[in-house]
Protein backbone atom coordinates (compact mmCIF):
# COMPACT_ATOMS: atom_id res chain seq x y z
CA UNK A 1 0.00 0.00 0.00
CA UNK A 2 2.84 2.43 0.92
CA UNK A 3 4.90 1.38 -1.98
CA UNK A 4 1.24 2.08 -4.05
CA UNK A 5 0.82 5.41 -2.75
CA UNK A 6 4.57 6.22 -3.07
CA UNK A 7 4.09 5.53 -7.02
CA UNK A 8 0.78 7.58 -7.18
CA UNK A 9 2.96 10.84 -5.80
CA UNK A 10 5.61 10.53 -7.68
CA UNK A 11 3.19 10.40 -10.77
CA UNK A 12 1.49 13.12 -9.69
CA UNK A 13 4.57 15.28 -9.35
CA UNK A 14 6.42 14.65 -12.48
CA UNK A 15 3.08 15.45 -14.47
CA UNK A 16 1.66 18.12 -12.66
CA UNK A 17 1.60 21.89 -14.44
CA UNK A 18 4.76 23.80 -13.80
CA UNK A 19 3.76 26.37 -15.93
CA UNK A 20 1.69 27.68 -19.63
CA UNK A 21 2.66 28.82 -22.69
CA UNK A 22 2.29 32.77 -22.63
CA UNK A 23 2.59 33.27 -26.62
CA UNK A 24 4.19 31.78 -29.25
CA UNK A 25 4.59 32.72 -32.91
CA UNK A 26 5.28 30.35 -35.96
CA UNK A 27 4.97 26.60 -35.63
CA UNK A 28 6.24 24.86 -32.26
CA UNK A 29 5.68 21.39 -30.94
CA UNK A 30 6.05 19.73 -27.82
CA UNK A 31 7.49 15.99 -26.75
CA UNK A 32 5.63 15.02 -23.66
CA UNK A 33 6.39 11.35 -23.00
CA UNK A 34 5.84 9.00 -25.96
CA UNK A 35 3.69 12.15 -27.41
CA UNK A 36 3.99 14.98 -29.76
CA UNK A 37 1.48 17.97 -29.06
CA UNK A 38 1.48 21.16 -31.08
CA UNK A 39 2.11 24.21 -28.90
CA UNK A 40 -1.07 26.29 -28.20
CA UNK A 41 -1.22 29.68 -26.13
CA UNK A 42 -2.11 29.09 -22.75
CA UNK A 43 -1.36 24.93 -22.97
CA UNK A 44 0.24 24.00 -19.44
CA UNK A 45 3.75 22.77 -19.24
CA UNK A 46 4.89 19.49 -17.25
CA UNK A 47 8.10 18.48 -16.21
CA UNK A 48 10.62 16.72 -18.80
CA UNK A 49 8.44 18.62 -21.55
CA UNK A 50 10.59 19.32 -24.45
CA UNK A 51 10.11 22.03 -26.47
CA UNK A 52 11.52 22.13 -30.74
CA UNK A 53 10.28 25.05 -32.30
CA UNK A 54 10.69 25.77 -36.32
CA UNK A 55 11.95 28.22 -38.44
CA UNK A 56 10.78 31.80 -37.73
CA UNK A 57 9.11 30.98 -34.60
CA UNK A 58 9.00 31.65 -30.95
CA UNK A 59 7.48 30.35 -27.78
CA UNK A 60 7.62 32.40 -24.13
CA UNK A 61 6.83 30.14 -21.37
CA UNK A 62 5.97 31.52 -17.73
CA UNK A 63 6.70 29.10 -14.92
CA UNK A 64 4.59 29.00 -12.18
CA UNK A 65 6.75 31.16 -9.77
CA UNK A 66 6.86 33.82 -12.96
CA UNK A 67 10.42 32.78 -14.45
CA UNK A 68 9.89 33.68 -17.73
CA UNK A 69 11.46 31.35 -20.64
CA UNK A 70 11.74 32.76 -24.48
CA UNK A 71 12.52 30.00 -26.57
CA UNK A 72 13.65 31.16 -30.39
CA UNK A 73 13.63 29.38 -33.73
CA UNK A 74 15.41 26.43 -34.42
CA UNK A 75 15.65 25.74 -30.76
CA UNK A 76 15.26 22.36 -28.93
CA UNK A 77 14.60 23.53 -25.26
CA UNK A 78 13.94 21.04 -22.35
CA UNK A 79 12.88 21.28 -18.78
CA UNK A 80 14.09 18.81 -16.92
CA UNK A 81 12.97 19.64 -13.20
CA UNK A 82 10.81 22.16 -11.04
CA UNK A 83 9.62 22.60 -8.21
CA UNK A 84 8.21 25.84 -6.59
CA UNK A 85 7.93 25.44 -2.74
CA UNK A 86 10.01 26.58 -0.06
CA UNK A 87 13.83 28.03 0.12
CA UNK A 88 14.90 24.54 1.42
CA UNK A 89 13.18 22.46 -1.49
CA UNK A 90 12.37 25.21 -4.33
CA UNK A 91 14.53 24.15 -7.99
CA UNK A 92 14.36 24.46 -11.49
CA UNK A 93 17.06 22.25 -14.02
CA UNK A 94 16.42 23.00 -17.59
CA UNK A 95 18.56 22.44 -21.05
CA UNK A 96 19.24 23.55 -24.25
CA UNK A 97 20.22 21.32 -27.23
CA UNK A 98 20.12 24.09 -30.08
CA UNK A 99 18.64 27.82 -30.78
CA UNK A 100 18.30 30.45 -28.48
CA UNK A 101 16.58 30.80 -25.45
CA UNK A 102 16.40 34.49 -22.90
CA UNK A 103 15.38 33.44 -19.32
CA UNK A 104 14.24 36.15 -16.55
CA UNK A 105 14.41 34.75 -13.19
CA UNK A 106 11.57 34.91 -10.89
CA UNK A 107 11.11 33.92 -7.37
CA UNK A 108 13.14 30.32 -7.34
CA UNK A 109 15.71 33.02 -8.43
CA UNK A 110 15.77 34.60 -5.11
CA UNK A 111 14.30 31.80 -2.89
CA UNK A 112 16.64 29.73 -4.28
CA UNK A 113 19.35 31.03 -6.62
CA UNK A 114 21.85 27.85 -6.09
CA UNK A 115 19.34 25.20 -7.32
CA UNK A 116 18.56 27.35 -10.73
CA UNK A 117 20.50 25.80 -13.21
CA UNK A 118 20.55 25.62 -17.05
CA UNK A 119 22.69 23.28 -18.98
CA UNK A 120 24.01 23.87 -22.57
CA UNK A 121 26.00 21.68 -24.66
CA UNK A 122 29.21 22.46 -22.99
CA UNK A 123 28.57 24.53 -19.90
CA UNK A 124 26.23 24.29 -16.54
CA UNK A 125 24.83 27.90 -15.62
CA UNK A 126 24.16 28.99 -12.67
CA UNK A 127 21.87 32.44 -11.42
CA UNK A 128 22.21 35.11 -8.99
CA UNK A 129 19.24 37.29 -9.81
CA UNK A 130 19.56 37.23 -13.35
CA UNK A 131 18.07 38.17 -17.10
CA UNK A 132 20.62 36.12 -19.63
CA UNK A 133 20.56 34.04 -22.38
CA UNK A 134 22.43 31.41 -24.38
CA UNK A 135 22.87 30.82 -28.26
CA UNK A 136 23.89 27.30 -28.92
CA UNK A 137 25.13 26.25 -32.66
CA UNK A 138 27.33 23.22 -33.82
CA UNK A 139 30.42 24.84 -33.15
CA UNK A 140 29.77 27.86 -30.77
CA UNK A 141 28.13 28.71 -27.59
CA UNK A 142 27.18 32.48 -26.82
CA UNK A 143 25.92 33.01 -23.17
CA UNK A 144 24.73 36.75 -22.67
CA UNK A 145 24.14 38.26 -19.21
CA UNK A 146 22.27 41.82 -18.42
CA UNK A 147 21.58 42.07 -15.04
CA UNK A 148 22.79 40.88 -12.27
CA UNK A 149 25.34 37.74 -13.12
CA UNK A 150 25.57 34.42 -13.83
CA UNK A 151 28.58 31.64 -13.39
CA UNK A 152 29.42 28.99 -15.86
CA UNK A 153 30.69 25.99 -15.69
CA UNK A 154 33.19 24.83 -18.28
CA UNK A 155 35.41 21.97 -17.92
CA UNK A 156 35.19 22.14 -13.58
CA UNK A 157 35.57 25.37 -14.34
CA UNK A 158 34.05 28.52 -13.01
CA UNK A 159 33.69 31.67 -15.28
CA UNK A 160 31.68 34.34 -14.14
CA UNK A 161 30.07 36.45 -16.12
CA UNK A 162 28.59 39.83 -15.09
CA UNK A 163 26.19 42.65 -16.42
CA UNK A 164 26.74 43.78 -19.74
CA UNK A 165 29.24 40.75 -20.43
CA UNK A 166 28.68 37.70 -22.77
CA UNK A 167 30.93 34.61 -22.53
CA UNK A 168 31.88 32.46 -26.14
CA UNK A 169 32.71 29.23 -26.17
CA UNK A 170 34.06 28.28 -29.17
CA UNK A 171 35.77 24.31 -28.93
CA UNK A 172 36.55 24.56 -25.26
CA UNK A 173 37.88 27.84 -25.36
CA UNK A 174 36.78 30.47 -23.39
CA UNK A 175 37.00 34.14 -24.19
CA UNK A 176 34.76 37.03 -22.11
CA UNK A 177 33.75 40.03 -23.78
CA UNK A 178 31.90 43.51 -23.27
CA UNK A 179 28.75 43.85 -25.01
CA UNK A 180 29.29 46.80 -27.24
CA UNK A 181 27.75 50.08 -26.84
CA UNK A 182 25.54 51.81 -29.85
CA UNK A 183 24.60 55.84 -28.76
CA UNK A 184 21.79 55.21 -26.92
CA UNK A 185 21.49 51.67 -27.33
CA UNK A 186 22.53 48.74 -25.85
CA UNK A 187 24.12 45.75 -28.11
CA UNK A 188 23.70 42.95 -26.51
CA UNK A 189 24.86 40.32 -29.05
CA UNK A 190 22.23 40.66 -31.23
CA UNK A 191 19.74 42.48 -29.24
CA UNK A 192 19.38 46.10 -28.87
CA UNK A 193 17.19 47.41 -25.93
CA UNK A 194 17.39 51.16 -24.80
CA UNK A 195 18.90 51.67 -22.11
CA UNK A 196 16.60 53.23 -19.99
CA UNK A 197 14.56 50.17 -20.41
CA UNK A 198 17.20 48.10 -18.39
CA UNK A 199 16.81 49.99 -15.13
CA UNK A 200 13.92 49.08 -12.65
CA UNK A 201 11.74 47.37 -14.86
CA UNK A 202 9.26 44.36 -14.46
CA UNK A 203 10.55 41.02 -15.72
CA UNK A 204 7.82 40.76 -17.99
CA UNK A 205 8.55 44.47 -19.11
CA UNK A 206 11.68 42.94 -20.05
CA UNK A 207 10.36 40.16 -22.14
CA UNK A 208 8.02 42.36 -24.14
CA UNK A 209 10.41 44.68 -24.89
CA UNK A 210 13.84 42.77 -26.36
CA UNK A 211 13.93 42.16 -29.87
CA UNK A 212 15.32 38.75 -30.25
CA UNK A 213 17.71 37.73 -32.67
CA UNK A 214 15.90 36.02 -34.96
CA UNK A 215 16.22 38.02 -37.95
CA UNK A 216 12.28 38.48 -38.25
CA UNK A 217 9.37 41.16 -36.94
CA UNK A 218 9.35 41.68 -33.42
CA UNK A 219 6.87 39.67 -31.13
CA UNK A 220 5.04 41.27 -28.91
CA UNK A 221 4.57 39.36 -25.78
CA UNK A 222 1.81 40.19 -23.66
CA UNK A 223 2.05 41.31 -19.79
CA UNK A 224 1.46 38.15 -17.21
Amino acid sequence: MRILFFMLMVTAFVWSNIGYVGAFKGSATIARSSSTLDVKNGMSLKVKDKIMTSAKSRVQVILNDNTVVTIGSNSTFTFDAYKFGTKDDSEIKMHIERGFFRSVTGKIGQLAPERFKVKTVSATIGIRGTDFSAQVSEDKETITCYKGKVDVFVNNTSFTVDAGMLMDLVHGQVELKKISYDRNKKEMGNHKVLTNQLSDISQQEIQSKVDVPLNEPTVEFPDR
